[in-house]
């Protein structure tokens, strides 16, 4: 597997980010709503010294060092349980503690005491309680009733308010939180698919695998918003008009006369790449058909007359001609061949029979032919209409076609001895679209126009079983006597006796051989002999042929 930059790993598996960063904010909002809502309020104490003999400084300077014991002194058990009792509430004195906290300011006398409850009224008079029972412990503290020169009390300034809103949970903090869990985990994902990729993502990797150029990348399929659709369909069409270019220039400068689209997966076998292809190809004057070689190919859908019409079926069972099904297209200046009816598809044998004819008449009517096989299409398959194809592309479709599908298809097509133009890359994203010209090695492309595999002009029809079990027609006899003309060499004799192999010759009785003669006194034969055997050849092939409905067993 080839290394890829993480950047790159990333943007082909954008999904895997998307899905990840779903799915922790998914658990955030899940976690975020299982805790219960907590209100906070709060109140402020000012602490006052009073003095009648100490200066102003000195009595600032005895309340900052006081009010720095004060939060302690707020949540200890003598304050806290005089709230619980004040209040009627159920808690303990160490859970109360939990849910108050108490804070002096630096460099002030002020005393905030914030407390949590589920309920924002609950929370207001807790911190107010605790406040004057503060206040109330602070002057049993400091003051003294024999001593007047300094007065010390805690003030609540501030009383608390019922809150409007919770203090917790913080769904914007738990929410930011999951989500970068989950990209995090997109993230890994992202690097764990492509380390068990084994899909076609790159045209390298097609080039790699294959050995062939990528001749065409075919964007997306339009997307639903129209605005982008009509940008999409311009993109589109400019990719198809490039794609047939490269075909043109792969073949030798010359687009082919059957052009056959060979999909390496299910996900690259889309109508839309042989539609488009087609009307690519009429756009530039020509009279194109499209050959639908597969019953479950789709064309319904875009021409619903093509699911109860014949054709491909019929002419290659031979009952129907090709001028006689064809259709007129319903998305383009193209005609249509119809795939015809499942209840008249034609045996194997009747299919490889015909077939050459099929190609004959495509050939005689239109200018270009396009059409899409594999091995399971019906009624014509791979292997019965590719030999016949001087153009075969093979069809990727980017992140679906795995490596051993494409390694397959390559493989069929070189048992059948076909040499593919190219690759064409369907689904490719706008942005993901590269440099092909970058990629091609100048032994890509040919200097002339390339040919079948099977001559269009090969009178010889594949042998099948059926075709070897039927008897041969009976030979016309070959005149005898002295009217026959005997041929002058034994070339020609053995042209014109070439129904049956004529009987050997019985063997002579054994005779005393002479001794052979040397290779220098050994004399070439005359023309009276070579005349000679010439005649008793073309004897004994007559009287072969003559013979032998005489031999036959009496019924």
């Amino acid at each position: 597997m080839e290394q890829q930059p993480y950047l790159q790993i990333f943007l082909e598996r954008w999904g895997a980010l998307v899905v990840g960063v779903l799915v922790g904010l998914s658990l955030a909002v899940g976690i975020s709503a299982s805790i219960p809502p907590t209100y906070e309020a709060t109140s402020t104490s000012f602490l006052t010294v009073r003095s009648t003999t100490g200066t102003l400084l000195e009595r600032s300077q005895f309340a900052l060092a006081r009010i720095s014991s004060y939060p302690e002194l707020a949540l200890s058990s003598d304050v806290l349980s005089k709230t619980i009792f004040d209040l009627g509430l159920s808690q303990s004195v160490k859970q109360l503690a939990n849910s108050v906290s108490a804070t002096n300011p630096p460099t002030t006398v002020l005393l905030q005491i914030a407390s949590s409850a589920t309920d924002p009224e609950t929370a207001a008079a807790i911190s107010n309680s605790i406040a004057a029972n503060l206040s109330n412990t602070v002057s049993e503290l400091e003051n003294s009733s024999t001593d007047n020169r300094y007065v010390v009390s805690l003030e609540l300034r501030d009383r608390a308010q019922p809150p409007t809103s919770s203090s917790a949970p913080q769904r914007g903090i738990i929410l930011g939180l999951g989500g970068l869990g989950g990209l995090a985990l997109g993230l890994i994902a992202a690097i764990v698919w492509a380390r068990f990729d084994t899909t076609v993502r790159t045209a390298k990797a097609a080039r790699r695998i294959s050995g062939l150029p990528v001749i065409g990348e075919l964007t997306k399929p339009s997307l639903p918003f129209a605005r982008f659709r009509t940008r999409n369909n311009d993109r589109t069409e400019a990719a198809l008009r490039e794609t047939q270019l490269t075909i043109r220039q792969a073949n030798g400068n010359e687009l082919p006369r059957l052009l056959a689209l060979v999909p390496a997966s299910r996900a690259a076998a889309r109508i839309q790449t042989r539609i488009g292809l087609a009307r690519s190809l009429a756009m530039t004057g020509r009279s194109v058909v499209l050959v639908e070689a597969d019953f479950d190919g789709g064309i319904s859908a875009t021409n619903p007359e093509a699911l109860s019409a014949e054709g491909l079926a019929e002419v290659l069972s031979g009952t129907r001609s090709v001028r006689r099904v064809v259709l007129k297209s319903d998305v383009g200046s193209f005609d249509l061949l119809a795939p015809g009816l499942p209840a008249n598809a034609p045996k194997e044998n009747v299919a490889e029979h015909n077939v050459l004819g099929t190609v004959r008449q495509l050939l005689a009517e239109f200018d270009l032919t396009v059409t899409q096989l594999t091995s399971t299409t019906r009624p014509a398959t791979l292997e019965l209409i590719a030999p016949y194809a001087d153009g075969v592309v093979v069809l990727v479709c980017l992140g679906r076609t795995r490596a051993a599908d494409l390694a397959h298809i390559l493989a069929r097509l070189r048992l059948l001895e076909i040499r593919p133009l190219g690759i064409i890359m369907t689904g490719v994203p706008v942005f993901r679209r590269s440099d092909l010209v970058s990629e091609w090695l100048p032994g890509d492309f040919n200097e002339v126009p390339r040919t079948p595999a099977r001559k269009w002009d090969d009178l010889a029809l594949p042998a099948t079983a059926s075709a070897l079990a039927q008897p041969e027609r009976s030979a016309a006899p070959i005149p005898v006597g002295p009217a026959a003309k005997i041929p002058a060499d034994e070339t020609a004799i053995a042209d014109s006796v070439r129904v049956s192999p004529a009987p050997p010759k019985p063997l002579r009785p054994s005779t005393t051989r002479k001794p052979r003669t040397s290779a220098t006194t050994r004399s070439a034969p005359s023309a009276t002999s070579r005349t000679r055997n010439a005649k008793q050849a073309a004897s004994a092939a007559t009287t072969s042929v003559v013979a032998a409905p005489e031999a036959a067993p009496e019924t």
